[in-house]
């Protein structure tokens, strides 16, 4: 009798245990509609497509062969977990939103989520850490790591790695390889070598061999140049590896999107109570012709788009960030000793133009943050100017790069700091509301922010020619057109744009604008956040009021810093701080965000009683 064919319904949350009672063919077929449901749920709310579509048949045999939530999966980054998500008992309905799943894996969210992260290449280290806290506790349970290729070329995912030869705890991590280019091992031979590699009797034998020559100084020696032999005699069937190089176990390439073969290779690598690493082959972007062929990153973190024609509506050509690039462009041109530098953030800082045009002065460093701001510091102490363009939530990763090298020895590096202040649906690991207290911190460094497209060009202006450290913070969306002609600014230097009598009102940014007109007070535009304009607060010590507002950091920072030096100056009216909490800011629009704390414009206008 032939079997029923099952079909999913994935617009109510799934059973976690129906997939243990599924056969290949059925775990396909699920994999299949899970791909439909991301990519219809994207269609509607934005969010990481490609990464996704790339994982489903991986994901799947996760959730089929092992025991999860007891064994505990971590998927580097997160942002790749949508299929995870709806094995896991939820549904993408609302993704991304305020009163949705998150984006990322998330501890609060559900018990298969035991860990949590938002930037890359965490999840070995990660993973370490578990892996030595349950055998410390006497406790049985796998770990599974999930890291993507460009992850684990991060130097964080590097420094685990070289901590993984001598960590004797069991630990599976998944490399799934959809672009880099690990060469696959060639000859008939290599399949009975990686069988040998990952039995039993070969692992035990391997462990009481390394035990037993190291228990002496001749023994270890010996063990050192028995495992150089082996390695040459390996090296004759195998292409260089890295793992392998490094001592580590390892099994592959298995293709990614075959779960019978996904499931026979987790139960060959099963009985390693070492980290192994198991590489898998997938393709980014799976099952939609339009991100499989992207070569760019478009289809990589998306909004929301049109399905069926695969038509992403146009990027507007006024964003703050392709003013920026426009700008720096334009300088590229006409001056030879500048260059741009980004990791990985080509695309959502709308670099491709430079890229194309100046393809021997455009570096994109990948996920390396720390090395471009020392790469940066090399390039201006030898009298190149350098433009660091990255997003305000990954800079905080090369903080001590930017204090060691740039700053301390006061180097000419640019630093444009993308997606600054509320950013969005992604989250707290992603808001840009930290970067001026942090940067504040570190000496020789000037911080800076526009208003509007007039602000914009006078900031780039001065960065031309500025000697030192300059961090330039712009937000995501939409840049203020102002065509009115620019004047030169100075360093530290504020605007008062609106004259008022007993209130002023201290902030910057484009929601400074959005106040012109509707409110009676002094506007006082603070194109420097730092150094500040000691003059202008110097012309306020007889305001009744005075109305800090920074909807772009949190109260620790910027707004913290003004109080302090109106207090220092012998002001005695009232002050008050409309401004961020010191928190980790929950997913939702910017608007609901900013209403949420009481920083968009119309708390403001209502607390002037306009």
């Amino acid at each position: 009798m032939k079997k029923e064919k099952r079909t999913f319904n994935l617009d109510t949350p799934l059973d976690p245990k129906l997939v243990k009672e599924l056969d290949n063919e059925e775990l396909q077929a699920l994999s299949d509609a899970i791909r439909e449901k991301i990519i219809d749920s994207v269609s509607k709310t934005g969010g990481h497509l490609s990464g996704n579509l790339g994982v489903v048949e991986l994901t799947t045999a996760i959730h089929k062969y092992f025991d999860l939530p007891n064994d505990k999966l971590i998927f580097d980054v997160g942002h790749q977990s949508y299929a995870h998500k709806i094995l896991s008992g939820r549904t993408l309905d609302n993704l991304r939103k305020e009163d949705g799943v998150d984006g990322f894996q998330k501890r609060n969210e559900s018990e298969y989520d035991p860990y949590e992260a938002g930037h890359s290449s965490t999840a070995i280290s990660a993973a370490m850490g578990m892996a030595v806290a349950r055998d410390m506790k006497g406790e049985d349970y796998r770990i599974v790591a999930v890291v993507g290729d460009a992850s684990i070329a991060n130097g964080l995912s590097f420094e685990a790695m070289n901590n993984l030869e001598s960590f004797n705890h069991k630990l599976i991590i998944v490399l799934n390889n959809n672009e880099m280019a690990i060469t696959q091992p060639v000859g008939g031979f290599h399949r009975l070598l990686e069988s040998v590699r990952v039995s039993r009797r070969y692992i035990r034998g391997k462990t009481r061999y390394k035990a037993v020559m190291g228990r002496t100084k001749f023994g270890r020696w010996f063990y050192k140049v028995s495992a150089k032999i082996k390695g040459f005699l390996a090296n004759l069937f195998y292409r260089g590896n890295i793992f392998i190089d490094m001592g580590l176990y390892y099994y592959g390439v298995v293709d990614g999107h075959n779960i019978k073969k996904l499931l026979k290779a987790f139960k060959k690598i099963d009985n390693i109570n070492a980290p192994i690493i198991l590489h898998v082959k997938t393709v980014k972007g799976k099952g939609y012709a339009p991100a499989e062929n992207d070569n760019s990153g478009i289809w990589h973190g998306v909004g929301p788009f049109d399905k069926e024609t695969g038509t992403i509506p146009a990027k507007n050509d006024k964003s703050w960030a392709n003013i920026y690039a426009e700008l720096l462009e334009n300088e590229m041109d006409a001056n030879k000793n500048v260059v741009s530098i980004t990791p990985a953030m080509g695309y959502g800082s709308s670099l491709q133009n430079i890229e194309n045009k100046f393809p021997d002065r455009f570096y994109d460093v990948g996920i390396s943050e720390e090395h471009a701001l020392v790469f940066a510091s090399g390039l201006a102490n030898s009298g190149i100017h350098p433009y660091v363009t990255i997003y305000s939530t990954f800079l905080q990763r090369a903080y001590d790069e930017l204090a060691h090298d740039a700053a301390r020895m006061d180097l000419p590096v640019t630093i444009m700091v993308d997606h600054a202040g509320l950013v969005g649906e992604d989250g707290e690991t992603h808001q840009g509301i930290y970067d001026y207290a942090y940067l504040r911190t570190i000496p020789n460094v000037a911080i800076a922010m526009a208003s509007d497209e007039k602000d914009a060009k006078r900031l780039f202006e001065f960065s031309k020619t500025y000697e030192h450290p300059l961090a330039i913070r712009f937000p995501r969306g939409n840049l203020l057109e102002n065509k009115e002609e620019q004047t030169p600014v100075n360093l530290g230097e504020w605007d008062i744009i609106q004259e008022g009598k007993d209130t002023a009102i201290i902030s910057y940014g484009p929601h400074i604008q959005e106040l012109k007109g509707k409110v009676d007070a002094t506007i006082i535009n603070t194109l420097f956040l730092y150094p500040m304009d000691e003059e202008v607060l110097r012309s306020l010590l007889l305001y009744k009021g005075v109305i800090i507002y920074d909807p772009y950091g949190v109260e620790i920072g910027f707004a913290q810093d003004v109080e302090c030096a109106l207090r220092r100056l012998g002001y005695k009216g009232m002050i008050t701080i409309k401004a961020i909490p010191n928190e980790f800011v929950a997913k939702g629009t910017v608007l609901q965000q900013e209403k949420r704390y009481g920083v968009d414009v119309e708390s403001i206008i209502t607390l002037l009683g306009n």
